[in-house]
């Protein structure tokens, strides 16, 4: 059942009944949607639930209530279109009735699957007509008959009144008869007409006709086929002298394939089609075309290859015969290969044979237009897939500079100032390599990019082993945080197991310029800080906020290979996290007036393996192609001199590297101390921790 139908019923019901009754009968059908597409299918069935419900909810009869369906059915397909169609179907009320079956042939067309009923005038008279309405569907005398009576009055101005005379079941079949009562005059016109018209005949040889409609059937009351057209007698000889029925079944109308009942229905569209698929039938009486089926053609289980013809039943009085001028159903060419015809054997007098051209020229075009289709459909699909390709390589790319929740955020339309957020309390761990300048200072700059990204590839590593965040590299220097942008509460724990594993890490790594072991310092502090997203060319996410400078006071003011952690950190961690108190008023003055400590070691940690840490570096195969230099670096320079292109700062580093000096030159940043006051440098506001970063002022 299509939706059409249901539409109908809900729309008639708001109009009529209100909304609020509407709304009563979906509730209680339990039905979610208010509008029905024409074209869908629904259960058989839907219909006469919701008419029940809506009987009972309205409280009034089924012909009140479905002959008012059926008239707001005929303005409900004008809107739809289908008014020409109806106002063009006949001249008067009774061609309109006679042609009906016809038009549920065309719309078949649009509804493939539409169930039809079938309409048959059994009786005229100058003021009534009987009509023979015939459906698989019960209950819907009411609503046919509140279709006729406004499709009468809109479209042919008559007033009609309908009387139910008979309405009985055969088989699976709702047979009802109709009285219409209405002016028919037209039918005197056509009675006059006849008269004329045979009076006004001239003689024909039979022959004539059977040329003229090659596919028509001559056949007697017993049904015996007297004879064919001339292109029936091709594919089916030997039907001649038995009965139709034999070889061909009755599809249309819905009627028993009887020489009187199809008397009674001449005004009607009649369909036939073989019994048989049409090369048997051929076979069986060694046809002409039973040599026309090859290989080449495919065809699947359910391809009807039955041969069906339609056309009109004419009763021959002087022959007491039957006629039935008839032609063949052709969908494509194919048709014609099956049932062993040609195009040449089709009626000249009629579109036959151009609406079977048409419609293979027609299905070939649309054959190349879905071949090209299809094919740019494959292109557009891998293209799609290198877009998706590309897109999670951006992804990735975006990620590792930008949290992933506040990379989503931006995506969705946020300004970067509602990024920025304030964290109450997140623990910061600042390191960098002991006498850095100088080891650059023995090595050319390829050396130092393999040393550096083989020290980074291992720490990134161990940042996702301990779920914390990296939030910048500047040279040697390294900044974590933990507690940011996820929050959390085991924040101190997460940078201090970092703190060791770094330790580890560092312990694995050689000079390449002289073969030594590398040293690092490591600060930790615990505190607030703002963070948010910074730039437009590069956005970085950083961070801001005076602990962000006491965290890298705590690194610098550290010692080689030794975890410097403020008190505030300190409180946060477990017993099993051993520290040492450092007792030097010096250092406690640098690092804002707050005690500091060595975190030693932890109780049941187990040291990574070298050979672990060493596998998780890159191999010479992944370090960066530099040209001209080689992947290990150069051999170290002997006499200790500064070759061209190394820092020309060496000196100076060394006397920083200094056991409890241990500062380098961002030592100077804090000479002004910082107890609630804008820390600066000479370059601008002091911001993230790193000199020459110029990102913004800390508040």
């Amino acid at each position: 059942m299509y939706g059409l139908l249901l539409q109908n019923m809900a729309e008639y019901i708001i109009k009529v009944y209100g909304d609020k009754q509407w709304q009563e009968i979906k509730t209680s059908l339990k039905i979610d949607r208010n509008e029905f597409a024409t074209g869908d299918t629904f259960p058989e069935g839907q219909l006469i639930k919701m008419g029940k419900k809506a009987l009972q909810v309205l409280q009034i009869k089924d012909e009140e209530f479905y002959e008012g369906m059926g008239v707001y059915f005929i303005e409900l397909t004008r809107n739809l279109g289908y008014g020409v169609f109806l106002q063009n179907l006949g001249r008067y009320i009774r061609d309109f009735l006679l042609n009906l079956d016809n038009f549920h042939d065309y719309l078949k067309f649009t509804f493939p699957r539409m169930k039809a009923p079938s309409f048959f005038v059994e009786d005229e008279t100058e003021k009534s007509i009987k009509l023979q309405y015939r459906s698989k569907r019960r209950g819907f005398h009411y609503y046919v008959q509140g279709q006729i009576k406004e499709i009468s009055k809109k479209y042919f101005g008559h007033r009609m009144d309908i009387q139910l005379k008979k309405q009985e079941v055969v088989f699976d079949t709702v047979i009802c008869t109709f009285d219409l009562f209405f002016d028919n005059s037209p039918y005197s016109e056509w009675i006059q007409t006849g008269v004329e018209r045979k009076e006004s005949s001239l003689p024909i040889r039979a022959a004539m006709i059977f040329e003229m409609f090659p596919f028509c059937i001559l056949f007697q009351k017993d049904l015996t086929v007297t004879c064919m057209g001339v292109a029936l007698q091709q594919v089916i000889p030997g039907i001649v002298g038995k009965r139709i029925t034999s070889y061909f079944e009755l599809v249309k109308p819905l009627i028993e394939f009887k020489f009187d009942t199809i008397q009674t229905r001449t005004n009607n569209m009649f369909e036939l089609a073989t019994s048989e698929e049409i090369d048997k039938l051929g076979k069986s009486a060694k046809s002409s075309g039973s040599g026309r089926f090859t290989d080449e053609i495919f065809l699947g289980e359910d391809v009807d290859k039955t041969l069906h013809i339609k056309g009109q039943m004419i009763f021959i009085q002087e022959w007491q015969q039957m006629l039935f001028l008839a032609c063949p159903m052709m969908n494509a060419l194919n048709n014609l290969v099956w049932t062993g015809l040609f195009v040449n054997d089709l009626s000249m007098h009629d579109y036959s044979r151009d609406i079977m051209l048409a419609t293979s020229q027609e299905q070939i075009e649309m054959r190349m237009a879905l071949n090209a289709a299809e094919v740019k459909a494959n292109a557009l699909n891998t293209q799609l897939k290198k877009l998706d390709e590309i897109q999670q390589k951006t992804d990735e790319l975006l990620y590792q500079m930008i949290p992933k929740s506040i990379a989503d955020r931006l995506r969705k339309g946020e300004d970067t100032m509602s990024t920025c957020e304030v964290f109450s309390s997140v623990t910061m761990l600042f390191s960098d390599i002991v006498g850095f300048t100088t080891i650059c200072s023995r090595l050319e700059p390829a050396q130092v990019v393999v040393f550096l990204n083989n020290l980074y590839t291992l720490f990134d590593f161990l940042v996702d082993q301990n779920s914390v965040y990296k939030v910048e590299t500047i040279g040697d220097a390294y900044l974590i945080v933990s507690g940011c942008p996820v929050k959390s509460t085991n924040h101190a724990l997460k940078i201090c197991d970092m703190a060791f594993d770094m330790m580890d890490g560092i312990a694995v790594m050689k000079d390449p310029g002289t073969g030594q072991a590398v040293e690092m310092r490591i600060g930790c502090h615990t505190g607030s800080v703002v963070a948010g997203i910074v730039g437009l060319k590069m956005p970085r996410y950083c961070l801001f906020g005076l602990n962000v400078a006491l965290t890298e006071k705590l690194e610098s003011n550290s010692k080689p290979m030794r975890i410097h952690i403020s008190q505030p950190c300190k409180d946060l961690l477990p017993p099993q996290y051993r520290t040492e108190l450092r007792e030097d008023p010096e250092v406690t003055q640098k690092v804002g007036g707050m005690n500091s400590y060595f975190l030693t070691t932890k109780d049941g940690r187990k040291t990574l393996k070298a050979d672990v840490l060493k596998a998780l570096m890159p191999t010479d195969a992944e370090l960066p192609k530099l040209e001209g230099h080689g992947q290990s670096g150069v051999e170290p320079n002997a006499q200790g001199d500064n070759p061209d292109g190394a820092a020309d700062n060496g000196g100076e580093e060394d006397a920083g590297d200094d056991e409890d000096s241990g500062m380098d030159d961002r030592e100077s940043l804090f000479a002004a101390g910082f107890e609630g006051r804008r820390v600066s440098t000479a370059q601008g506001p002091y911001c993230g921790g790193f000199q020459n970063s110029g990102v913004c002022t800390i508040v």
